[in-house]
């Protein structure tokens, strides 16, 4: 996220190459996933001050982006405490059906992450969405990038088909039978 002087947040925008999806796969959805990663500090503030929420917003970028602007739509949201690391999934099937099926032009998904209690401090610190200066040791880039996951089926397979119970053997009972083992 890039942070202006004022402490707003602008989105960030990132353009998945959609070509290797074959032409006959027929997607069901799709999912923008963000790792978000805890930030100590933070988690110190938000315990003193009660606060520590974030808004994550995800938007569909509509036209070729201009300096300083993105007309957008947005895809999906989501409300997120910065406590804990762990990755994020946003629905974004409505765009990528879009791109595919109607084959209209793809300008790319755009993220903002918006602190809540207006804080610009720590504003969008813990969501990797793009790759920091200063990595921290241990940390992977090409393992916490953002990733595009489409779900779809190429209909070459053929559906599963319940089988039929088989019903069980029917038994008569054995009226007025003696047990015959011990005769």
């Amino acid at each position: 996220v890039h942070e202006l002087d004022n402490g707003e947040s602008t989105p960030l925008r990132f353009l998945f190459n959609l070509s290797s999806i074959p032409d006959d796969e027929l997607l069901s959805s799709a999912e923008l996933r963000l790792y978000r990663h805890q930030i100590d500090e933070a988690l110190a503030d938000s315990l003193s001050d009660g606060h520590g929420l974030h808004r994550i917003n995800v938007y569909e970028v509509l036209k070729p982006p201009q300096p300083g602007q993105l007309i957008t739509q947005l895809l999906d949201t989501r409300l997120v405490h910065h406590n804990a690391s762990r990755w994020e999934s946003f629905d974004v099937s409505p765009a990528v059906l879009r791109w595919t099926r109607e084959r209209l032009p793809n300008y790319g998904l755009a993220v903002e992450v918006l602190h809540l209690n207006q804080t610009p401090h720590h504003q969008g610190r813990h969501v990797r969405i793009s790759r920091s200066l200063h990595q921290e040791p241990g940390e992977d880039w090409e393992q916490l990038r953002p990733l595009l996951v489409t779900f779809g089926h190429d209909g070459k397979g053929h559906p599963l088909t319940r089988r039929t119970k088989r019903s069980p053997k029917q038994r008569g009972r054995k009226r007025n039978r003696n047990c015959r083992r011990h005769a």
